[in-house]
């Protein structure tokens, strides 16, 4: 027995059915509390059971329902009577009488009302049943304010009225019976939550009501002490009187406000220059409630903007009377400040101040709601600095700092005001135009002239820390509108957009298409195999002979990287090299080659048909940012006891370009070192004969597309014999490339008989052993010759 009790005290408790226990001050006060509220809640209820009645008098028996109504009117009769002479003759009864009384009540009424789904659902008259289900809940609701004062009683009202309901919803068939039933469980679930914070709230006022009301019984005794805390409190404080006249304040709140006590005691809070504070608290404090106010206030006394936290508490007297108010007042001005900086960090970038991603897909979500709503096109604008890198690199981060928040102030300038510009970033920015037009092809119009704009005022020279920096941009656009894109797939497009224009060679501007996501997938899955083709033995070197133009003797070969992948065949170069120097997998692949390459030299060192002088090797512009490249170089070389003559490099023009200085350097450490490397593509590039002067190369190949012609354009022949004179001029070997026709090598060697060549007239790349093949053969060939 002993242990059922607390189980079900538990129990009890757990479903807010358990009586607390209160001061006796505090049990009167919520009774006061709980009488206050019955004369509304009692017409109310008399209103809405008359409309029930009327309501439900087509389609009920009318005996029943009349039954049923006259004890409603009967119960609430007897409330009103209970309450009237309540209000009349509190003194008649103790707290606990009176308390019984509301018991009844509340008890009977909600019986009444809990048991009207039990009797009164009709089967297959959905829609009675759903206005009778409304009525209980909204029944049920008004438990929340009018009887919040104790938590039992409002609880038991909660219970008899939904428990019922609940019961005979469950009973029909049908899923809104059954959606009924569960809102009907989670209403009062959260009606539950709602009456316990506010009986909670209640209990926490009066507590602090009863405390005041204690200390002012032993004010006299106290007042020393009390004035000693009052001054020493380091929060503004200071008491008011019902017509909100300040009566008292202490120091805290003079240095606060910078004023004097004299020139704050007296004052009416009606009468503040600023009334932001009072007008948010006008209605608790009329009712003598506690009220809070936090936000922006102006000092006129003073002149200053402060940010305050001001609580103000009714002040009961003995009697229960509403006498004034008691308000602390804090300033918050630093905290806010705090706060709102990092709600701006939190969305700007730092370096431009301009917002960042998170702030661009807030205004991006709301810009696409709208969209939906008045059917028009906006745009989203990528926009990143090509080779920015370089300036970092040349002037340091400082200027690259400076050249992107002078970028940022020229964007910003140009643009409207309902334009966002963002920063995602390193060089990389967004421009959104809301609304450009309710018309796509207008649309893509008015995105193509901003980004116009954009190159116009990019390519005007920046003047930064003594430098001139002339720059371009690369632009990838997206229109929205009429597809559905999240934010996220809205920048990934334009970000795909953005890159086509630097793959197409930069400075210009890009528009997204669809096309763009297949190749982006197709190349995806391109490096997905491509990372397993060294595992898997599907690369290998191809070698095309590099023959001496007047003997036509094979001088050297020039090693190329072919891919062969099981179902699809040989993959072009062209298509493989440029994923993996994206990925940075050709640092991986190029030392594959430089392996493949020495260790294929080694072999031919010792076969009397197949020695040549060298193997060159094609060098892309990533490996030469590879810390490693020069060492893993010199390595393999030494590995397979070669010359460092027996291995050259070939690098392109643009490479040379987009990493001049490394690049300088690179070649310098290998010709130190033996190694020689090779002007690949010459003529196709820039053609500065400034490389020529400045980097140690010794050897220059024409690219094939002057040969093509040389027999049909005689500028073609002109600018040959140009190429090849100068390159003497440096003692550089020359090397022509693409030569297809005997006809052409013939005119070659009419210009000069000393260059070499290679194409197709001689042989295809082919592999080792057909290159061994050609050899072998083209040797026994000129010696029967």
């Amino acid at each position: 027995m002993k242990q059922q009790r607390p189980i079900l005290h538990s129990l009890l408790s757990f479903l807010a059915l358990d009586r607390p226990s209160y001061q006796e001050e505090i049990a009167t006060q919520f009774i006061k509390l709980l009488y206050s509220n019955l004369y509304r809640s009692l017409f109310a209820i008399v209103f809405i059971a008359s409309f029930l009645v009327s309501v439900l008098w087509p389609v009920i028996n009318h005996t029943q329902l009349m039954l049923w109504y006259i004890m409603m009117l009967l119960v609430i009769l007897a409330r009103f009577i209970d309450t009237r002479t309540f209000h009349l003759h509190p003194e008649r009864h103790d707290h606990q009488v009176w308390y019984q009384h509301l018991y009844l009540g509340v008890a009977s009424t909600a019986l009444l009302w809990g048991f009207t789904p039990l009797l009164f659902f009709l089967k297959d008259q959905i829609v009675y049943n759903m206005f009778i289900s409304i009525v209980i809940v909204g029944m049920s609701a008004g438990a929340v304010t009018s009887l919040a004062g104790d938590r039992r009683l409002s609880h038991i009202y909660l219970y008899v009225l939904l428990i019922p309901s609940a019961l005979a919803l469950i009973q029909q068939e049908g899923f809104i019976y059954t959606a009924l039933f569960s809102f009907t469980l989670l209403f009062m679930f959260f009606v539950s939550s709602a009456l316990r914070e506010a009986h909670a709230t209640l209990l926490n006022v009066f507590e602090i009501q009863q405390l005041y009301h204690n200390a002012q019984v032993q004010l006299i005794e106290s007042e020393k002490r009390h004035r000693l805390m009052f001054e020493q409190a380091p929060t503004g404080t200071f008491y008011y009187d019902k017509d909100l006249t300040v009566l008292d304040c202490n120091t805290a709140l003079s240095q606060i406000m910078h004023a004097d006590r004299d020139q704050l005691i007296g004052l009416n809070l009606h009468q503040l220059p600023d009334p932001r504070p009072l007008s948010a608290m006008a209605a608790n404090i009329a009712a003598g409630n506690s009220a809070l106010y936090e936000g922006p206030y102006h000092s006129k006394l003073a002149g200053l903007d402060l940010w305050v936290r001001i609580q103000m508490a009714p002040l009961i007297d003995s009697n229960g009377t509403h006498i004034g108010g008691l308000a602390v007042l804090e300033d918050k001005s630093s905290e806010h400040a705090a706060l709102q900086e990092a709600e701006f960090l939190s969305m700007h970038d730092p370096l431009t101040d301009l917002p960042n991603r998170k702030l661009l897909k807030d205004r991006m979500e709301q810009l696409i709601k709208e969209e939906l709503r008045e059917k028009s096109y906006s745009a989203v604008l990528f926009l990143d600095l090509d080779r920015f890198k370089h300036v970092n690199d040349a002037f340091g981060h400082k200027v690259g700092d400076q050249l992107l928040i002078e970028v940022g102030i020229r964007l910003k300038d140009m643009l409207r005001a309902s334009d966002t510009l963002s920063r995602l970033g390193g060089d990389e920015f967004v421009v959104l135009l809301p609304m450009l037009a309710d018309d796509q092809q207008q649309a893509f119009y008015h995105a193509h002239q901003v980004a116009l704009k954009i190159h116009n005022i990019i390519h005007e020279p920046f003047q930064i820390e003594g430098q001139v920096l002339d720059i371009a941009c690369s632009i990838g656009v997206v229109v929205i509108g009429e597809i559905d894109m999240d934010t996220d797939e809205i920048l990934r497009r334009a970000d795909i957009a953005m890159y086509q224009a630097k793959n197409e060679g930069r400075d210009r501007t890009h528009f997204y298409d669809a096309h763009m996501d297949e190749q982006a997938k197709a190349n995806i899955h391109m490096l997905q195999h491509l990372r397993h083709a060294i595992e898997y033995n599907e690369l290998s070197l191809h070698f095309q002979p590099i023959m001496h133009i007047d003997t036509n003797t094979v001088h050297a070969a020039e090693a190329l990287l072919r891919w062969y992948r099981p179902n699809k065949g040989f993959i072009p170069p062209n298509e493989f090299i440029p994923i993996a120097e994206e990925s940075g997998l050709i640092n991986e692949i190029g030392r594959w080659v430089i392996q493949q390459a020495c260790m294929q030299m080694n072999l031919w060192r010792n076969n009397e048909q197949c020695k040549l002088q060298y193997i060159t090797i094609n060098i892309s512009p990533k490996q030469l940012l590879d810390q490693q490249f020069s060492s893993f170089l010199l390595q393999s070389i030494n590995e397979y006891h070669l010359d460092a003559s027996a291995i050259k490099l070939e690098i392109t023009e643009t490479a040379l370009i987009e990493n001049f200085d490394k690049t300088k350097e690179l070649i310098e450490q290998l010709n130190e070192q033996g190694i020689d490397c090779i002007i690949d593509d010459f003529g196709t590039g820039y053609s500065s004969l400034s490389y020529l002067k400045r980097l140690p190369f010794t050897t220059l190949k024409i690219d094939r597309s002057f040969i093509r012609d040389i027999l049909t354009d005689p500028e073609d022949e002109i600018l040959i014999r140009a190429i090849i004179s100068i390159a003497q001029q440096f003692n550089y070997r020359i090397i022509a490339e693409g030569v297809e026709e005997e006809a052409q090598r013939k005119k070659l060697t009419e210009i000069n008989n000393t260059i070499f060549y290679q194409g197709f007239l001689v042989c295809k790349p082919c592999s080792a052993s057909y290159f061994e093949a050609f050899i072998t053969a083209h040797n026994s060939k000129a010696a029967i010759e």
